[in-house]
Parts: structure tokens; sequence; C-alpha cells
């Protein structure tokens, strides 16, 4: 089985090609998105990240199993190339990056003895199978670790109506592609029914709280708006229309300047080991 790659315009949907999500990717380490797993490597641990995007995360886990080599790995072929190029400008030599299928991956059952993915399953019409994916191989009492977006009641005061419409028509958007949003709280079954043995699972918000971060949330917000093809794709659906984009656009602005406004994102964490 391999993974549909969804597109709208000839682009991927989720805008993976556009610089400003990119770039948000980017702004990810090892020590804040993976933090919940670095007490459980050592070196010389062979590890692979699948979903790894730039890479930023991956070469912080590499530097935790030096010196053992991990493998990231991502479905679109321009997070790759800025991986390497990441990997290249800080000097990592235990690292290396290839474009592979979570799905499909091209390597030989009980080869690591760590593997993560980190906001990878919510984007899959079939998470189980990339779960089974990652126990095939995984070594026999190695370790998995899952984080999982669960945006389904993002936290939101004050109250406001473009904030929520933006989550709304993004989530709308998301699903469409057979993706979750909501995905996270059903990681520890469908880990368990992968056949991994789940010892730590946490349910957390990510939450922006002062007034430079919940303004920087809300712009990252908006370049999604403007970039991520979901949105084109929304509008030519008949969910909204141009007029009520640029309206969601200026109120989550207007909300980012009140004095009280916070934002936050439900994940959750998950570790487990193949028995």
């Amino acid at each position: 089985m391999t993974t549909e790659k969804p597109e709208y315009g000839g682009r991927p949907a989720y805008g993976y090609d556009a610089p400003v999500v990119q770039n948000f990717y980017s702004l990810h380490a090892s020590d804040g998105t993976t933090g919940y797993f670095l007490p459980h490597l050592k070196s010389g641990m062979g590890l692979l990240d699948c979903g790894c995007g730039p890479g930023t995360i991956t070469l912080g886990l590499a530097q935790a199993v030096a010196p053992a080599q991990a493998t990231g790995i991502d479905i679109e072929p321009g997070m790759i190339e800025q991986a390497k190029a990441f990997a290249a400008e800080r000097q990592v030599d235990n690292v290396e990056f290839q474009v592979a299928d979570i799905c499909d991956l091209p390597f030989s059952d009980n080869s690591f003895d760590v593997v993560l993915t980190s906001a990878v399953l919510e984007h899959l019409g079939d998470p189980e199978h990339a779960l089974k994916e990652l126990h095939r191989v995984v070594k026999k009492g190695g370790l998995v670790g899952v984080v999982n977006t669960d945006w389904g009641d993002p936290l939101i005061s004050p109250e406001n109506e473009s904030v929520s419409r933006f989550f709304e028509i993004f989530e709308r958007g998301f699903n469409l592609y057979g993706g979750s949003l909501n995905r996270g709280r059903h990681a520890r079954r469908m880990m368990r029914e992968a056949g991994l043995d789940v010892f730590e699972f946490k349910a957390l918000y990510g939450l922006a709280s002062d007034p430079e971060a919940v303004q920087a949330s809300m712009e990252g917000f908006i370049g999604w708006i403007e970039n991520v093809p979901i949105f084109d794709q929304a509008i030519e659906l008949g969910w909204t229309d141009t007029a009520e984009i640029q309206s969601i656009i200026a109120g989550m602005r207007e909300w980012a300047r009140h004095p009280d406004a916070l934002i936050g994102t439900g994940r959750t964490e998950a570790v487990a080991r193949k028995p």
C-alpha cells in the first residue's frame, strides 16, 4: 500500500511546497516536539524519523543517538532537499535523508532500535497501516514514539468568530482528503491494535498566551490561508468566499491584539515498545 498525495491545482493540497509552510515546520526542534522521547534515547540506537519535514527534529535526534545512524524520510521531495541542506550546514554526519512513504517503508523488518513520527498520522487515510509499518521495521523490544495533532477543541479566549471559522474551514478541507485533525485521541488504541505495547501516553495543549506569541500564531495561520490550496478549494466548493476569507483574516489580526488573547491546540504523545 502507498499513500496517495492529495493535490489541488497541481500542488500538494496541504501546501508543503509553500515556503511559509516549510518555514513553520523548520521552527520545530527536537527538544520541543519530541522532548517527551529524548529520555528514552541512548548513544548507539539506530533511529528512523518518519515524516521528517525539513529535518530540524531529526538532527537533534541524531545527536542523541550518535555515533549511530539516524534516518529521516518524507514523502515530499522539497522537504528532503531542505533537510539535506540543513544537515550539511550544521555538519551533522550521522544522519541521512531520503524520499519515502510511511505506508510503504523501503527498509527490512527489524531494522531500527527506535522509530518516531510526529504530526503525520493525521494526514493519512489509513493511519493503522502506517503504524503496522512502524511495527514492522522496529526491532523486537525497540521503541516507537508518536505525536499526533488533536485540534478538535482548540482553546480560544476570548471567543472569536473569525478564529473559530478559520479552524472550521481548515478542518473541513483537511478531512476532505481522508485525514483527521482529531486523530490524537485515538492514537493509543491504534498503536495497540498495530501490535505495540503503549507504556506512556499524554494529552496536552500547546499554548500561546503572551502578546507576541499570540500574534505570531495568528500570522502563521494567516500564512496558511494565503498559501495552502485547501482554502482555494474551499472557495471553489462553496464553503466560503473571498470576501469572508478577507474578513476572517482581518478578524484574526484584530483578535490577536486583545490583551487577554490566548490560543491553544491539542496533541497527544505516546511511547510504545514492540513486544
